[in-house]
């Protein structure tokens, strides 16, 4: 039990006839249990929940805030914003004359360089030294002192100093307390320590220690740079400059030297580049003038030496297309004909060769060679031949007409023989003689003709080399050339690339670290601190409190959510209609969460104790008997039951006298006289191995009998961690509901809990709310206070109306 105690209900005249309420239908399953849905992250109304859960931890963070941001300005100066714009001239590098302006210097940097060199130190440097920003007085009044303050670098030593004045002598400190030179005012201060400063003693006026600090001015240059915001948009000509500093006039009068000392640096690095460029030009044109007359005199030397030699350049004739070189002609020319002689001298040489060797020369043989129809040379064996066939015809007309013997014919028979064996076999071999050295000739004319020949392609190749390297030299000359007269021209017309469009000026109010500003930036990031603590705390909490732990994280269904109930002298109406509906709900919902085919027996536990779990299991008892159903409570709690003093009965005998057969079950059974349809069975006498009754059998024939006799039947039991009596009790009903309080419930022990559910032959109908306030994520299961049921009062029939009675209407009541 949590404390609360059972309403009272007024009992019935008449007992309840059970209806119907909330029979499953026939198709009904029950309400399978699905299985748990994946968990969610969470939502945006739990963390709206926890901070108004943890809304006066939040509310004390904006105070705290609000307090610390005013203790801040009064420590923090405020920050004002100078601003400046340079314009960069884009557009104007060389461009061969292919555009309309002038020949100027191509652009010294790209937009990102820009940038790099006003943030280099070649700017900040000379501004630091310039405007004495490396020193800091103590007091901003004492800065009048130091305009001329300057340093040696190599010497410095920087440090905080203190420098104490004394009529007219002075004493310079560097802190703590290490004298570093003594001296007259007026004299040069601080020469062992690398100073270069030295104040007119007038300046001093009634001052007594100036107080300074001193740091290197590249340290100086480091810290202004980065307080140095610059923007430049791509595409944009415009740089704009932002800097931020405690004192508006330095502040502008710092943007202003650097963005003079940016113009005054680029300006010289552009003539620096630009003089610089020209010079380069100038040496790279006269080298190549020098190459471009060596390539030249090479070409030409190479063609006076081989004037004389044969090439393949060809001559184009006036009226013919092209020419062919004589050399080529010549040479093939006189490869063919040597090759005609050296055919028609084999030919005629085997002709002498078969004459010799018996076979006649005949006329005919010596014709077919082509040499002999045509040489002038061989007219002498073109005869030879002649006369012997004139000779061989006149024979044979004289054998026509004489014999052998007849003298003339001996004659001209010894003249042929003469012919054919020595003349033309002479005649012939004197012009095989011809040939051959006609052929020798040729050969010796051809051989130096191919060698000749064979000279043309390195000639030419090298004769093309040098025609390319006169090519490539000249290009690179006129390049060259016209690149350094435009250098030229450049340099005399060089134009700064950048130019100060906006100067700088002392804004008159800061516009950072202001007092509202401080204050509220500092409520604001106080009141995230608090919600953001409220939202941990929230998420570290291991407290049941949200529907979502319920539904999310358990997977269980929310068969109800009985809201708080007050004591007996805070109870209202409306508190208690609400808790009547919330138990009205769970009962239709349990009805529907069980299994149809089987009698309702639940059992009604709690992750721990302090749930409420007695509460829920007595009213929801009352609840189904009221609702005319015939139902039976059942203390299951043997350990710490105490539904028999909640309903004024005896304890003993209980459900522990009945498990161990001590008693009878009709000595157990008490039934409530102000209820009728209730019968509540007390837990027993308290044992120690009380609990090992619950693992026998008779524990289930128990159940199994009062589902019989009972339409419902509910069971309270211990918490599931107080051991394994919830288990065993649930897993005989079959049915169990899971009971949990905002605020109380350990979600951590209801997880690992309901792990051990899971293996068991348990249905688990849902979770039970308990103890809920009806805001927040939970206003949603309250329910409506103007459609609270009521009893309606008779109307009193006025005198004279006696036949008047009410009559119910379609829209409303009348009296009829």
């Amino acid at each position: 039990m949590s404390g609360q105690q059972i309403q009272s209900v007024t009992p019935q005249a008449v007992a309840l006839e059970p209806y119907q309420e909330g029979t499953p239908p026939g198709d009904w399953g029950g309400g399978t249990a699905e299985g748990a849905p994946e968990p969610k992250g969470p939502s945006l109304r739990r963390y709206l929940a926890a901070v108004n859960r943890f809304k006066w931890l939040v509310l004390v963070f904006a105070i705290l805030g609000g307090a610390g941001g005013y203790a801040a300005t009064r420590f923090i100066e405020p920050e004002y914003e100078v601003q400046a714009t340079i314009l960069l001239e884009q557009g104007t590098g060389v461009n061969n004359g292919a555009g309309r302006g002038p020949i100027q210097a191509a652009e010294l940097l790209q937009a990102s360089g820009w940038q790099d060199l006003l943030r280099s130190y070649a700017i900040a440097d000379p501004v630091v030294i310039g405007l004495g920003l490396f020193v800091t007085p103590a007091v901003v009044a004492d800065s009048v002192l130091f305009r001329t303050f300057r340093v040696d670098q190599s010497r410095l030593r920087p440090g905080d100093y203190k420098l104490t004045i004394a009529g007219e002598r002075y004493v310079l400190n560097l802190q703590p307390g290490v004298e570093v030179e003594k001296g007259v005012v007026g004299d040069s201060i601080g020469r062992p320590v690398g100073f270069q400063w030295q104040p007119v003693a007038g300046q001093f006026g009634r001052r007594t220690e100036v107080v300074f600090n001193v740091q290197t001015p590249r340290e100086a240059s480091r810290a202004l740079i980065k307080k140095l915001a610059l923007s430049l948009q791509d595409g944009s000509s415009f740089l704009f400059l932002r800097m931020n500093g405690p004192d508006a006039q330095r502040s502008a009068a710092t943007l202003n030297a650097w963005v003079e000392q940016f113009v005054t640096v680029a300006t010289q690095y552009k003539k620096q580049n630009v003089v610089q460029v020209a010079g380069i030009l100038e040496g790279q044109r006269e080298y190549a003038a020098q190459e471009l007359a060596s390539a030249e005199a090479a070409l030409e030397g190479f063609r006076v030496r081989t004037v004389t030699e044969p090439s393949e350049r060809q001559t184009i004739q006036p009226g013919i297309e092209m020419t062919n070189s004589p050399v080529f002609e010549n040479y093939f020319r006189d490869k063919i004909l040597a090759d005609n002689y050296r055919r028609d001298r084999e030919a005629l040489e085997r002709i002498l060769q078969s004459g010799r060797s018996g076979t006649a020369i005949t006329r005919e043989a010596v014709l077919s060679v082509p040499a002999v129809n045509a040489d002038p040379a061989a007219e002498n064996l073109r005869r030879a031949l002649e006369e012997r066939a004139a000779r061989e015809l006149e024979l044979r007309r004289l054998r026509e007409t004489y014999t052998d013997e007849y003298q003339r014919v001996k004659d001209a028979q010894a003249a042929l023989v003469a012919l054919r064996d020595t003349v033309v076999p002479r005649s012939l071999d004197a012009y095989l003689g011809e040939l051959r050295l006609r052929e020798q000739t040729l050969n010796s004319t051809i051989e130096q003709s191919s060698k000749d020949l064979k000279g043309i392609p390195s000639r030419t190749i090298e004769e093309q080399r040098l025609k390319r390297q006169v090519e490539v030299a000249a290009r690179v000359y006129e390049s060259l050339n016209m690149k350094a007269a435009e250098a030229k021209l450049a340099e005399a017309s060089t134009i700064p690339d950048v130019s100060i469009l906006d100067a700088a000026v002392p804004p008159l109010s800061p516009t950072r670290n202001t007092a509202p500003m401080i204050i509220l930036g500092a409520v604001g990031a106080a009141l995230a601190l608090g919600l953001l603590l409220a939202i941990v705390l929230d998420q570290l909490d291991k407290r049941f409190r949200y529907p979502e732990q319920a539904t999310d994280d358990l997977g269980l269904f929310v068969l109800g959510v009985v809201p708080v109930i007050g004591g007996k002298g805070r109870r209202n109406a409306d508190q208690a209609a609400q808790v009547v509906e919330s138990f009205r709900t769970i009962r239709m919902n349990v009805r529907y969460a069980a299994d149809p085919t089987r009698p309702l027996t639940m059992t009604i536990t709690s992750p721990g104790p302090n749930d409420g779990k007695s509460l829920i299991s007595s009213n929801l008892a009352l609840s189904f008997a009221e609702s005319g159903l015939r139902t039976l409570l059942i203390d299951g709690d043997i350990r710490r039951g105490e539904l028999a003093k909640t309903f004024k009965i005896h304890s003993r005998p209980g459900l522990v006298e009945y498990l161990e057969g001590s008693a009878l079950l009709a000595e157990v059974l008490n039934p409530i006289a102000s209820h009728a349809n209730l019968t509540i069975m007390p837990a027993g006498v308290r044992r120690k191995r009380a609990p090992e009754l619950l693992a026998t059998p008779r524990l289930t024939q128990l159940i199994s009998q009062m589902a019989g006799e009972y339409d419902v039947v509910v069971v309270d039991s211990p918490p599931l961690g107080a051991g394994y009596d919830a288990f065993a009790l649930a897993t005989a009903t079959g049915n169990m509901a899971l009971v949990m309080r905002a605020g109380v419930t350990d979600r951590k022990m209801a997880e690992a809990k309901m792990a051990t559910v899971d293996t068991l032959p348990i249905r688990v109908m849902g979770a039970i709310l308990n103890g809920i306030k009806m805001t927040g994520a939970y206003q949603y299961y309250s329910y409506y206070q103007d459609y609270a049921a009521e009893d309606e009062q008779p109307e009193r029939l006025s005198a004279g109306s006696g036949s008047s009675r009410p009559v119910a209407l379609s829209g409303g009541v009348s009296d009829a």
